[in-house]
């Protein structure tokens, strides 16, 4: 059915301008059976997200690390404290682990296990986005919010990655719609229970960056009040004690039995050093790199939102200059997402994700009728299989660690023990204890004789550069791979044309592997 004309009137739209962008109308037309057309769209991100995921290793540093945190949760049955390697992590509160230790259980433990939840909640805010685009415009500002939310460069990385940012954006989300509409209907307890519950999930997913959302609302809120509308101190107090009981019911088992390491470690490291340091070379260091990175955020923005990205400047505008009170609403929330991580030091370009729902709910408002939405998204897609099919199958040979893994498969036992040389990387852990029970260790290269020379089956795997001088018994087998670590990078020369320019590329990795099968 499209828009119709008095939605066209509404929302000054003339009709050819609405006939002129007769996608995602099509979709609209399915708004007689919106249960179906929404658990269409889910199942198709579920696919667009799901593809080649069983065929790109895990990669970089954090996909590893929170991939073998959820199986070694799934062994121990200790779902309070994550471990990887045996070794405490601190790094995120126990959701994503959760979810992806139920989602190995579903799938085994795989790379499309790890990576499926964030797929189902990429999916389901892409839902959310439709049904709170509707709700604050109609139907077709629903779909075109979502659409382009969907398919934007960020989420399409970050709807597939091992990781813990699509579940909080979620939630982040969920909290930011609920607090919108306690404004209109403050003593609803239905409203109250799930702002207070999404900001507990939220937090229990990614951390203290979840409850962002208490901050404009309640400003807003404030500011009515001066216009006659009573203050709910007593709900807001009694809405931060459930918030705190929910997270309590793991955080207090958690203080309790680290002796309060996971608060002074999971805090005082990655949020408190992280907003005032620069970790991991996410960043530059000093006042000179804080100020030069200042606009970070300005700039990746638009490779993150892309191709939706060329929109941002004309709906910026539009928004803040349009009357509802909702578009400052999703412009305040966007702008306090930015301006919270221009603010911290460390710095990498998917930290604002949470404001693109927010971003794509603007552009669903005030996008130009006559911009082709569905001609972009059909593109977008497309390029997405495309990478996700052809683009992993050609980059799944180049990294390392799965690939000498599975070299090394016939020679594996549950008993057999694992260790590395000059080769320190998570991935090759998450690989290794697929196939093997004892935990990994990371050796010097004077002790790898001895260890591979220990009781029962061994294996070590060594840089090339590392191998040399190890004395090897003539009876070892060994198995050599090369490729390239993802997770280091350094500036390195490249050709281009008729130059050889320097530019930052992964390194590349020689390894060799000695085994002890006896």
């Amino acid at each position: 059915m499209g828009c119709d004309r008095r939605h066209a009137r509404l929302f000054g739209y003339t009709q050819s301008q609405v006939n002129a962008s007769a996608f995602p109308d099509r979709l609209v037309r399915l708004n007689k059976n919106s249960s179906a057309s929404h658990l269409m769209l889910f199942i198709a991100l579920l696919v667009l997200y799901g593809l080649g995921n069983s065929t790109l290793p895990l990669i970089d540093r954090d996909e590893p690390r929170f991939a073998e945190a959820s199986r070694e949760m799934l062994q121990s049955g200790d779902w309070i404290i994550p471990r990887v390697n045996g070794e405490y992590r601190f790094d995120k509160p126990p959701l994503i682990y959760w979810c992806q230790a139920g989602a190995m259980r579903l799938f085994g433990q795989n790379d499309f296990a790890v990576r499926f939840p964030s797929t189902v909640f990429a999916a389901a805010t892409a839902l959310l986005v439709a049904a709170w685009g509707r709700h604050c415009g109609d139907s077709r500002t629903g779909w075109t919010a979502a659409l382009m939310f969907a398919t934007c460069l960020q989420v399409f990385i970050h709807g597939r990655a091992a990781v813990a940012d699509m579940p909080m954006v979620f939630f982040f989300t969920a909290a930011c719609w609920a607090a919108w509409e306690r404004l209109e209907s403050p003593g609803s307890l239905r409203l109250w229970a799930a702002f207070y519950l999404a900001l507990a999930l939220g937090f229990l997913a990614k951390g203290p960056i979840a409850l962002l959302p208490l901050i404009a609302p309640w400003t807003y809120g404030r500011r009515q009040k001066r216009h006659g509308q009573p203050a709910l101190w007593l709900s807001e107090g009694a809405g931060v004690l459930f918030m705190l009981a929910i997270v309590g019911l793991w955080g207090i088992p958690a203080l309790l039995l680290t002796h309060g390491e996971f608060l002074r470690v999971g805090i005082g490291k990655h949020v408190v050093q992280r907003s005032i340091e620069p970790m991991e070379s996410h960043g530059a260091p000093g006042m000179a790199g804080y100020l030069l990175f200042l606009p970070f955020y300005l700039v990746t923005a638009l490779v993150s939102f892309a191709p939706w990205s060329v929109c941002l400047p004309g709906v910026l505008r539009k928004g803040a200059g349009a009357r509802k009170a909702i578009d400052r609403y999703l412009l305040r929330m966007a702008a306090l997402v930015f301006l919270v991580f221009t603010l911290i030091q460390t710095k990498l370009p998917h930290y604002v994700l949470p404001a693109f729902p927010l971003l794509a709910l603007l552009c669903g408002r005030h996008l130009s009728p006559g911009f082709p939405v569905g001609r972009v998204t059909g593109l977008s897609a497309a390029v997405y299989v495309l990478i996700a099919t052809a683009g992993f199958a050609a980059i799944e040979p180049a990294l390392p660690s799965k690939m000498i893994v599975q070299r090394l498969r016939p020679y594996l036992r549950p008993e057999t023990r694992t260790g590395s040389v000059g080769y320190d990387e998570q991935s090759l852990v998450w690989y290794l204890r697929s196939a093997t029970r004892p935990f990994h260790q990371r050796l010097r290269a004077e002790d790898a004789a001895s260890f591979l020379a220990g009781p029962g089956p061994a294996t070590c795997i060594f840089s090339a550069a590392d191998l040399r001088g190890v004395p090897l018994e003539a009876r070892w087998r060994t198995v050599s791979y090369d490729g390239v670590n993802f997770a280091r990078w350094k500036a390195q020369p490249a050709p281009f044309l008729k130059w050889r320019l320097k530019l930052p590329l992964p390194q590349r990795v020689s390894l060799v592997a000695v085994v002890n099968d006896h």
